[in-house]
């Protein structure tokens, strides 16, 4: 065994890490818990099968019948070393913080490419009065496969369309994800939309004859007499020039219908940052820099001094400071009339703060915090750490001969703080600019479009998919929760003062928390609402479909279905969406739509669609699951019943896996077929 010898008095920038060393979620347990290094790791080897027999007659032996690879457990032996009992009982919480985790992304140091994933299961005890001790904890790992932490694409061969080779490097058999992205074609300005996306069904299938067909199986042989679909709108907001002459000739601002009717239509419509590109560090750091007893007095005063680094800009940076001070024994008192001070010494700078003040009484063994918040300048952009960190305590009373309470300057570790990356756009979304301003009422902005003609001249859908994808969420602020707002998309039918909403959504949030309510609207009246959540990550694809008197709505992974005879003619002539604030409460951090799509089905019955896919369509069949995604919503009418997910998966090897489409798409315009998939290990 080779031992790295370190120089106490040095300040290291790399600490030995452990070949075993386990990661959570993307972090090693060692660059979090000082004094933790992982000894040894059991249960990642190979696993034994558990194989089922059974006996016939008199014949010799036994026949198997099936053969199955149980849970795996992974034990983890562990040291643990700290300075102190109060460094030690931190460490111990910041572990249980670790583990508390459900299904977590294992990554061992010595096998950074592979993953389990598994749920931290049992603590083993360990031995009392030390601070320094060994242990072991268990993760339980419900699927007992290891998977690529890579995922692979694949896609039709140059010279075979017809063919994808997968060359599958994997120990054990893998469900992929098969993949279908549609003719790109989008409308602005002059640029008509063609149909040269439609497409009625696509198929993969293997070696095995395993089969997935995706669509309508039938379309080919001729016996729909309906007319294909028509795609009416396909309108991207993705980009930052999105938002321009062209978007506006097609759409207008706050002229349609909206919810409520005394509504108040106002502010203005503009691009918007949906996201930024992920930081090359995190900009919020927390380090514990100080654990220590008082070195004299009664009683001896344990100090620990936390720092919380935030708001890191180019030169910059805001430290909050935390300093918990606490007693010894269940007989300790420090009565009235003693006060101590403590400062900080951070960045240049001393930040002094009340520790105990005079008019307080401490007894027991009682721990007290207080905190204090500062700027600390003159940085670099590179800049990783806060040195040359102090801390002092001395006592405000005349009682000098007590000296409890005091600790001298004393050096502290150094603050590890995230290097400058200056923020940079990744993904956009249309959204209110502006909101306008009414007191007490909901108000914002909105964009109208007529439902354009289709190639006959006919005016109107009365059977439609209407689809958008949407980021309506709060921000991940402390006090973000309280932010409110709403959101509308509506299929509209009827001219002028007539308008009303023959399907629609509002989503409303009303009231602080991540809740909102989900109101469903059919022929101009509400006719349902439930709860939503609405976190700092909620991005969904939600469809409209009307088919006759039926009305589907499909909002993320909720889906809603209601009939109303009387609409089944009715005819909708325009779309719209709104923004809303309330009053002059915070505005939703998100609220707008990245695309919006409106397709005009020529028949009132689904299953008779012949073009199922038209422009831009994104297909997911998820053979793992079972489970297939049109544009991210969940559609399972589009699977045929006799698809074989169980049997679709592939081989350690080579793996030839043919594709097909409708034959009446032309070359130029055939789908983009892809297989993804994640090597598996034993």
């Amino acid at each position: 065994m080779m031992y790295e010898f370190k120089d106490v008095n040095e300040n290291l920038t790399q600490e030995y890490i452990p070949a075993e060393a386990l990661q959570i979620n993307g972090e090693l347990i060692e660059t979090q818990i000082e004094g933790y290094h992982t000894l040894y790791v059991q249960g990642r080897e190979v696993l034994s099968p558990e194989i089922n027999t059974y006996e016939i007659g008199t014949k010799n032996g036994e026949i198997r019948k099936n053969k199955r690879y149980p849970a795996r457990t992974i034990t983890v032996g562990y040291q643990l070393i700290a300075e102190s009992a109060e460094a030690f009982r931190e460490a111990y919480n910041k572990l249980g913080r670790i583990l508390n985790v459900d299904d977590a992304e294992i990554i061992f140091n010595d096998e950074p490419d592979k993953f389990f994933i598994g749920t931290p299961s049992e603590v083993s005890e360990i031995d009392t009065g030390r601070n320094s001790v060994k242990g072991e904890f268990k993760i339980l790992c419900l699927d007992p496969l290891k998977y690529s932490v890579a995922e692979y694409e694949a896609e039709p061969l140059d010279d075979d369309k017809g063919t994808i080779l997968v060359d599958y490097g994997g120990t054990y058999e893998s469900f992929p994800i098969l993949e279908a992205d549609f003719y790109q074609e989008t409308e602005g300005g002059d640029t008509a939309l063609t149909g040269h996306g439609d497409c009625g069904y696509v198929a993969f299938f293997n070696e095995q004859e395993k089969i997935i067909q995706i669509g309508d199986p039938d379309e080919e042989d001729g016996s729909n007499v309906y007319a294909k679909s028509q795609t009416l709108i396909n309108q991207t907001f993705e980009s930052t020039d999105d938002w321009g002459t062209a978007a506006k000739v097609l759409w207008s601002q706050n002229t349609g219908k909206m919810l409520p009717a005394d509504g108040v239509a106002a502010g203005s419509i503009g691009m918007k940052i949906a996201s930024y590109a992920v930081p090359a560090s995190p900009k919020t750091t927390t380090g514990t820099v100080l654990s220590k007893q008082t070195p004299a007095g009664k009683p001896r005063f344990y100090y620990t001094v936390t720092l919380r680094a935030t708001g890191r800009t180019s030169n910059a940076v805001t430290i909050t400071a935390t300093i918990t001070a606490s007693l010894g024994t269940d007989r300790n008192y420090f009565g009235k009339g003693l006060g101590v001070k403590a400062s900080v010494y951070v960045g240049g700078s001393w930040h002094d703060i009340w520790v105990k003040t005079t008019s307080a009484y401490w007894k027991g063994r009682s721990a007290h915090t207080v905190s204090t918040s500062f700027t600390v300048t003159g940085l670099t952009a590179e800049q990783t750490a806060l040195t040359g960190i102090k801390f002092k305590a001395w006592r405000t009373d005349s009682l000098l001969a007590n000296i409890a309470g005091i600790m001298p300057e004393t050096s502290c570790s150094n603050m590890p703080i995230s290097a400058y990356v200056a923020d940079v756009p990744e993904t956009y979304f249309l959204g209110a600019s502006s909101y306008g301003s009414s007191e007490g009422k909901y108000h914002g902005p909105s964009i109208t479009r007529t439902i354009p003609a289709d190639s006959a001249g006919v005016s109107g859908a009365a059977d439609f998919t209407f689809t958008y994808k949407q980021k309506m969420c709060v921000g991940s602020g402390k006090n973000d929760s309280t932010q409110m707002g709403g959101f509308q998309a509506l299929a509209v039918s009827g001219p002028g003062s007539s308008k009303k909403i023959l399907a629609g959504v509002r989503i409303l949030k009303n009231k602080a928390g991540k809740k909102a309510s989900l109101q469903f609207y059919v022929n101009d009246a509400k006719v349902e609402t439930i709860d939503l959540d609405i976190s700092s990550t909620a991005v969904k694809t939600s469809s409209i479909i009307k088919s006759g008197s039926q009305v589907t709505f499909t909002i993320g992974d909720l889906k809603k279905v209601y009939t109303d005879t009387s609409i089944a003619e009715t005819k909708a002539t325009e779309i719209t969406f709104r923004f809303e604030q309330y009053s002059s409460v915070n505005a939703l951090a998100y609220n707008g739509i990245y695309w919006a799509k409106f397709v005009k089905d020529n028949c009132d019955t689904w299953k008779n669609i012949p073009n199922k896919f038209s422009a831009n369509d994104v297909l997911v069949a998820d053979c793992n699951q079972g489970e297939v995604y049109l544009n991210g919503v969940r559609s399972p009418q589009l699977g045929a019943l006799g698809n074989d997910w169980e049997g679709f998966v592939l081989r350690p090897g080579l793996n030839q896996i043919g594709v097909a489409y409708s034959s009446w798409v032309a070359d130029e315009y055939a789908p983009a077929l892809k297989v993804r998939y994640r090597e598996a290990f034993l």
